[in-house]
């Protein structure tokens, strides 16, 4: 620790603060135009000078400036207020004053500065900017006449995002922010610059002109897309959100976003929204009354009795499955399952088989201090960006050696450091099994503890980096390095995202990441972790709460099998949309056109359609409750909006549905909390109203294995096809509902095949033309994509798009065999 004295007030801090660091936490107010917490220092915009006694009265910038044992500094003088000041002039003579037009106004760091220090002339002259706009894309808008070149923009794209759109151009006078070639911004359209702006030079383009920032109700909640849990904060007027503000003093994301959470918000105002319950009378769908829908509802699921099948989705709050789980009690069901009933069993059946636990080890701000990161498929980034932002960061602050095993190249390939282990489509255990084999042969595992070590080294004899790199063709020195990575590092992390596109082998792929984290001490060690991460926004919760078949029950896909035979006699899905998103359409379509189905959802979607009943049901911005993310961390929802038309919280209709069964029903979301508290295990003594803006991480920062036993697990024999297909996510979607989003779909608005660029030269194709892909006698078709992160002979399709069908071929596999051709 430090000892100094700031405006004659003895402070202590950290021995790696800067002096404005220190004076922040200890409430002294220095002006700053460049400086960002999350940001490494810059002390472009000289705004923050102070006085140094120790430095003969020299003006430092403040935010550069570490502190020194001893020194006294001056944050305010008539001399630095007179320098503040003519830097604010000199910052003005080609600034364009356009405040009343300009977004920025009333929140802008340049207005408030020029206010304080009256800035009402100006002794230099010059001529004012008048460059062009850039609104070439549909999210983010650039007006350099504004910039102050304070390079917020271009530090949090590259230490942040790690895309590096922009970059200073020019000298002198002439010296500007621009983007390569200075041509219209093209990039992952995260809005990471928008946030950081100062001052009115890049902003959202979905919230131009529509309110001043007064007159916007700010709530906190979270994210309603993926695992990470992001912390939104909803900028509400006339009951609508009509923008997502920035926060980053709240939440575990610091005010990080991705385009989803960022953009991705205009689904919850759609005028599509389902508003009045409707029941088929006639063979239509008719508008009802809740009370007509809850009677035919509740006959129906008494009737069907322990034959009713429930599938959700995991975007429920923890409270609203909880109920979920209390109605199946009810009707007497073990038929109960979320998310397609395959992709989570990495955690139900994968860890809890090999460490007793069923969720993730580590936290994610204990990723940033990593030696070492092993990220297991190129997807990882498109699943969870913000936790991709957090693998950069670890990489750009603690020089972390990043390892990507991969079937293609991806985002995370991109970033310093990265090692990207390319391997033939669907093998990735195969590629653990190396890892493993080669910490084990050099003698660098840590077996202290560990059960069934002879066996594993037994299983693995035929796993030499040499098989496996001529089995699946990756590279033998490339695995051997990262093993060694791995096994030395003092912090490690390996990433495994899962979900709906990543079913195949996700029990296999969970042990074999397992049984690598055992052998490296991974699992259990302060600031390292094996991370498994949900798709949705709730999967761990769902998890926790074991939304998943009784003993007797049926998983997800069972339920639609028995259905599809015309032996389930009833189906309720909620928040799912089994036709466009789970694997084999013709199967689901014929379940669900012969069971009695009842579909609880945002919109009329493709599986609603099929529906005897449709409940309108509310989204994430109208909803209280809880969230726990991929890191165990349990965060608050708070409603920002009112529901539309009739539409209720899932909550509200479970409540309602128990009531007519004739059981109880916790009246409130906190009340419910404080229920399965006590049904479930790590949420004790967590305290619903104490849970504050970082939320509460269940069992710790550090989960400890209940047990560590290693389980052998066989790879998989490559496929043996021309063409091969990958199936998996988009970076601008998560799940189907962010295809009713204008913000994603603005930048990614229709299906897609993409093709190596060799393939397409072979096929005769180019971007925007149209292709089809034959397996087993069934078509799609789709526009092309061309790019060069495929292997020859891999595509890639994203399933978020009902239209393309894709789950008409894709049946789980890991990996299909089809025939392209052009159209």
């Amino acid at each position: 620790m430090v000892n100094l004295t700031i405006d004659g007030k003895q402070i202590t801090t950290a021995k790696t603060s800067t002096i404005y660091e220190a004076a922040k936490e200890n409430g002294i107010y220095i002006p700053v135009l460049c400086y960002a917490k999350k940001l490494l220092p810059y002390g472009a915009c000289r705004i923050c000078l102070v006085e140094v006694e120790q430095m003969k009265g020299r003006l430092i910038p403040s935010c550069t400036t570490p502190v020194t044992e001893g020194m006294v500094v001056t944050t305010l003088s008539d001399e630095i207020r007179k320098v503040r000041k003519t830097v604010l002039e000199f910052l003005l003579v080609n600034h364009v004053v356009d405040c009343p037009v300009c977004d920025k106004g009333g929140e802008c760091d340049l207005q408030d500065l020029t206010y304080e220090y009256e800035v009402v002339t100006n002794r230099f002259e010059g001529e004012k900017f008048d460059l062009p706009t850039d609104e070439v894309n549909p999210l983010i808008e650039r007006n350099m006449n504004r910039c102050v070149l304070c390079g917020k923009c271009v530090r949090v794209c590259d230490e942040v995002v790690g895309y590096g759109s922009y970059s200073f151009i020019n000298r002198g006078f002439e010296t500007k922010i621009a983007t390569a070639f200075d041509r219209g911004l093209n990039c992952e359209f995260c809005g990471q610059c928008v946030s950081m702006c100062p001052v009115g030079a890049i902003l959202p383009r979905p919230f131009k002109f529509k309110a001043r920032p007064w007159q916007l109700k700010e709530v906190d909640s979270v994210c309603g897309y993926c695992g990470n849990g992001c912390t939104v904060t909803l900028g509400v007027k006339d009951n609508q959100v009509q923008t997502i503000r920035f926060n980053e003093d709240t939440g575990v994301n610091h005010g990080n976003l991705c385009v989803r959470g960022r953009f991705g918000y205009s689904y919850v105002n759609d005028s599509k929204r389902l508003t009045k319950p409707l029941i088929r009378k006639g063979g239509e769908l008719k508008e009802a009354s809740w009370d007509e829908a809850f009677a035919t509802i509740t006959e129906k699921f008494k009737t069907a009795g322990k034959d009713l099948g429930i599938i959700s989705g995991a975007r429920l709050t923890n409270e609203e499955l909880l109920l979920l789980k209390r109605v199946s009690s009810a009707i007497g069901t073990q038929n109960l399952d979320h998310s397609g009933g395959e992709c989570y069993k990495g955690l139900t059946e994968g860890l809890k088989e090999t460490m007793g636990i069923s969720a993730s080890t580590g936290t994610f701000p204990q990723v940033e201090k990593c030696d070492a990161i092993l990220a297991i498929r190129s997807d990882f980034y498109e699943t969870h960006p913000v936790f991709g932002m957090v693998i950069n960061q670890a990489i750009r602050l603690n020089d972390a050696q990043l390892a990507v095993i991969a079937d293609k190249r991806g985002k995370l390939s991109k970033l310093p450091n990265a090692r990207t282990l390319i391997h033939k489509p669907g093998c990735e255990i195969n590629m653990i099994n190396a890892l493993c084999q080669v910490i084990i042969a050099e003698g660098l595992a840590q077996t202290a503890g560990l059960q069934g070590i002879t066996e594993l080294t037994k299983a693995l004899a035929d796993y030499t980096p040499e098989a496996v790199a001529g089995m699946v063709g990756a590279d033998a020195e490339a695995i051997k390095k990262t093993a060694r990575e791995l096994a030395n590092a003092q912090n490690a992390a390996i990433v495994v995202a899962y979900g709906l596109p990543y079913t195949a082998y996700s029990k296999e792929i969970a042990i074999a990441a397992a049984n690598l984290a055992l052998l490296t001490g991974i699992a259990g060690r302060d600031g390292s972790g094996l991370y498994l991460c949900g798709e949705k926004a709730n999967s761990q919760g769902a998890v926790d709460l074991q939304i998943i078949p009784g003993p007797a029950g049926l998983g997800a896909q069972q339920v639609l099998s028995t259905a599809a035979e015309g032996k389930l006699p009833v189906l309720y899905l909620v928040g799912e949309d089994p036709l466009v998103s789970y694997p084999d359409q013709t199967l689901v379509k014929k379940a669900l056109e012969k069971t009695f189905l009842v579909v609880q959802d945002l919109f009329m979607t493709d599986s609603a359609k099929y529906a005897d009943i449709v409940l309108p049901a509310a989204s994430f911005a109208e909803k209280e409750g809880t969230f726990t993310n991929a890191e165990r961390r349990i965060q608050r929802l708070r409603a920002g909006i009112k529901s539309p038309g009739e539409a209720k919280t899932d909550f509200a209709i479970f409540q309602q549905l128990l009531d007519k069964l004739q059981k109880t029903a916790p009246t409130t979301p906190a009340a419910a909390f404080s229920e399965l508290t006590a049904e479930v295990s790590g949420y004790t003594d967590i305290i619903y109203e104490q849970i504050g803006a970082q939320g509460q991480v269940w069992g710790g920062e550090t989960l400890v294995p209940v047990k560590k036993v290693l389980v052998p697990v066989a790879g998989m024999e490559p496929l043996q096809a021309d063409y091969q297909l990958l199936v998996g996510s988009a970076l601008y979607h998560s799940g189907t509902v962010s295809t009713r989003s204008k913000g994603p779909m603005s930048v990614c608005p229709e299906p897609y095949i993409e093709f190596n660029r060799d393939d397409a030269a072979t096929f005769g194709v180019t971007t925007g033309e149209m292709v089809q892909l034959k397996a087993d006698g069934v078509a799609i078709q789709a526009k092309v994509k061309v790019d060069n992160r495929l292997p020859k002979g891999v595509l890639f399709a994203p399933y978020h798009f009902g239209e393309l069908g894709l789950n008409k071929i894709y049946k789980g596999q890991s990996v299909i065999a089809v025939e392209p051709g052009k159209i």
